[in-house]
């Protein structure tokens, strides 16, 4: 970047690529002839201290930026964590839901086989007490034979 006399020629280079007032970056590559500009010692101070004052708006604007990325990736993983807790919450609810209609369906099967259950047992007690007595017949029946015999 050479510049004629009389200008100072400041460029702003990484990797390579010279970058524009938009970009923020990393490193600074000043270029200067001052020498071939004949300018005083005077002159030369203020130049050096515009330098300064340049390099220090840079490392500001970077700083700026760098605050700026911070401040954006922590609202980014709080929202993500956001997300992230709504999801699961949600999923929590549909399994709880889930898990509610399972437990009914269980209880219900539960309910209509201890139903049945007892209404087999009725019938096997109300069949034993049919039985009882002509059990009681036979057993009476029996004795007489014997007692008979």
């Amino acid at each position: 970047m050479n510049k004629g006399i009389g200008e100072l020629s400041l460029a702003v280079k990484y990797n390579r690529q010279i970058y524009r007032k938009s970009q923020a970056p990393l490193s600074i590559y000043i270029e200067t002839r001052i020498s071939e500009l004949g300018v005083s010692d005077l002159g030369k101070a203020e130049i050096l201290h515009e330098i300064k004052v340049a390099e220090e708006k840079v490392r500001a604007m970077i700083k700026e930026a760098e605050d700026r990325r911070k401040q954006l990736q922590a609202e980014g993983k709080r929202l993500a964590l956001e997300k992230t807790e709504s999801a699961d919450a949600a999923l929590r609810r549909k399994l709880d839901s889930e898990v509610a209609v399972a437990q009914a369906q269980i209880d219900a099967q539960k309910k209509a086989l201890l139903e049945e259950g007892v209404r087999k047992a009725d019938a096997l007690a109300a069949d034993a007490r049919k039985r009882m007595r002509q059990a009681k017949d036979f057993v009476l029946s029996e004795f007489e034979r014997a007692v008979d015999a």
